[in-house]
Formats: structure tokens, sequence, C-alpha cells
């Protein structure tokens, strides 16, 4: 499977999650149904997944774990061995 690219991802994750904010405060705005609707799509697309639940969990993970791979790259760049 291809993976998308990080920061493609987390833009992707920001948007739906600040869409799906935004039309929980106002449910009947027909605005905000759409933007949701349109970032839950984009996030489904990006992640591979048919359902934005799954593709925002899948994102969430995606993200997760670069972030612990940068910090373990980090650490072991940091490390000087001594003779």
């Amino acid at each position: 499977m291809l993976m998308p690219d990080l920061r493609t991802a987390a833009t992707a994750l920001r948007a739906y999650r600040i869409a799906q904010a935004r039309l929980l405060r106002n449910p009947a705005n027909p605005l905000r149904r759409r933007q949701y609707d349109d970032t839950a799509y984009t996030l489904c697309v990006l992640m591979g997944k048919r359902d934005a639940t799954e593709a925002a969990a899948v994102a969430e993970r995606l993200l997760a774990a670069s972030s612990a791979d940068t910090k373990a790259n980090r650490a072991r760049r940091t490390r000087t061995t001594i003779p």
C-alpha cells in the first residue's frame, strides 16, 4: 500500500477534525455539513479507507508512528560513542 506524505496526512486530518467540531457545534448548517463531507472524503481517499472515522484513526496511527520514529532517530544521532 502506498503511504501518503506525512504533511499532507496531517493537514487532511487537521481539516477533518476542525470541520467535525464545527459541524457538531452547528449541525443544521448546510455549509458546515458540506465542509465536513469534503474533508471526510479527502481523508478517506488519502488513507485508502471508506469510513471517515477509520481513515482518521489510520492517519493518527501513521502520524504517531512517524513521530516516534523521528524521536528515536534524533536520540540515536545525539548519542556519542566513547572509545
